[in-house]
């Protein structure tokens, strides 16, 4: 297999105006990686596994305090969905709790 090599500029020139700013500055990342790291790249991208696709592509940045700050970030955005999961499990619950009293209620007026 022949190896391709692309560079930013041609990635650029390949690229929608709209998207250019996007690229521009991610464009780095995807350039420094082999043929099979960017299928891999996009295969976790296609499979929903964005936290290890954005770190693959970080890892690639020549700004290397991108992905340091990178991680810090999606720790903290981990401890708030773990956060959010603990407070609608006991929303769930207590709405539960409710309609259980609810249905007994309603059970004792009607004789049940």
């Amino acid at each position: 297999m022949t190896d391709i090599i692309i560079t930013l500029d041609g990635l650029l020139a390949r690229t929608p105006d709209r998207l250019k700013p996007v690229v521009a500055k991610y464009g780095p990342g995807l350039v420094a990686m082999t043929a099979q790291e960017f299928c891999d790249w996009l295969e976790m991208m296609i499979n929903g596994d964005e936290r290890a696709a954005w770190e693959a592509l970080l890892a690639k940045m020549p700004n290397t305090a991108l992905l340091d700050a990178w991680k810090k970030k999606a720790d903290e955005w981990q401890a708030a969905n773990e956060k959010n999961v603990a407070r609608v499990a006991l929303q769930k619950e207590a709405t539960l709790a409710v309609l259980k009293v609810l249905l007994a209620g309603v059970l004792a007026m009607v004789g049940l």
